[in-house]
This record gives structure tokens, C-alpha cells and sequence, in this order.
């Protein structure tokens, strides 16, 4: 019961790769304006959340200091 030998050729798990060789060029995609101090409408919704959230939070420690004094 014996079944003889096998001849295994394996691949080489790391080739070498000269001949694959990527050149990435860096692009600068930022926009430039004419104009300056122009905001865009994304830099616009951030100042007004920002906004809302502070006066928010200013309301809410108005309250809460309010109430405490209240229950004394």
C-alpha cells in the first residue's frame, strides 16, 4: 500500500517586483478664491451649530443655577 512520490513545485510567496514600479503624483485640490474671507456653505452650517449648541448650553446652566437657588 504504498503510493509512490509526488513532485510539489511551490511559488515564491514574496517575487520580487522590479518591473511593477507605481509613481503617485500629488495633486493640490484645495480650491483657491479670489475673494478673501469668503466662507463656504459647510463652514456657514458649522458657525450656526455651534452657535445653537453654545446658546444652548448657556440656557441650560441659566436653568439649572436658577433651580438650585429656587429649592433653597
Amino acid at each position: 500500500s504504498g503510493a509512490g512520490g509526488f513532485d510539489v513545485t511551490t511559488k515564491d510567496p514574496f517575487p520580487e517586483q522590479t518591473h511593477n514600479t507605481f509613481t503617485i503624483d500629488y495633486e493640490d485640490s484645495t480650491e483657491s478664491f479670489d475673494e478673501d474671507g469668503v466662507l463656504g456653505p459647510g463652514a456657514i452650517t458649522a458657525i450656526v451649530i455651534a452657535v445653537f449648541l453654545g446658546a444652548s448650553v448657556l440656557l441650560a446652566l441659566i436653568v439649572i443655577t436658577l433651580r438650585k437657588f429656587t429649592s433653597s
